[in-house]
């Protein structure tokens, strides 16, 4: 298979915001459950805090994964430290895709200047844990007990974290 990656471009968002909200109703993304309007993931990566970098991956011409950092919601004192998303369809799963977004990000992060990249997952989803750990160099950093509230339901976050090499 042959796939295309480039920076995310506002001709992505449809696509994008398709991808984040299947996560949503999944319950794979920290973020919330509600999905979003293509204008919330506009105001998301270019607008308001706009993202520091993001690419999406294609094949055949449809998006099928993004990835973004970031600015960290702490203003003062932060500005070397981003968050880390990372969303792949599906059907496209375990195909090197995640690991070729998040490489090509990881990448960027001297050139932006990074000292902390952090980002947030279930405590209850190994396979995405094991992911940032192995293939992002991410380590488990903390917990966050039952903050997140899905149907009455209560869930562990945890912060993971991956310091930048300069």
């Amino acid at each position: 298979m042959s796939y295309q990656f480039h920076p995310l471009r506002t001709d992505d968002l449809p696509s994008v915001t398709k991808i984040y909200n299947v996560a949503c109703r999944a319950r794979e993304s920290t973020e919330g459950t509600r999905p979003w309007s293509i204008n919330e993931m506009r105001e998301f990566l270019f607008e308001g805090q706009p993202s520091l970098e993001s690419y999406m991956c294609a094949y055949k011409g449809a998006v099928v994964g993004w990835t973004a950092f970031t600015p960290f919601r702490v203003k003062e004192d932060a500005n070397h430290t981003a968050e880390m998303s990372l969303y792949v369809k599906e059907s496209f799963r375990r195909k090197g895709i995640g690991t070729a977004l998040a490489q090509t990000l990881l990448n960027r992060a001297n050139i932006l200047d990074l000292h902390c990249i952090f980002a947030i997952v279930f405590k209850d989803m190994p396979d995405v844990i094991s992911f940032a750990e192995r293939k992002c160099g991410f380590s488990v950093a903390g917990c966050l007990p039952e903050v997140f509230s899905d149907g009455g339901e209560h869930y562990d976050l945890l912060l993971l974290e991956r310091l930048v090499e300069g």
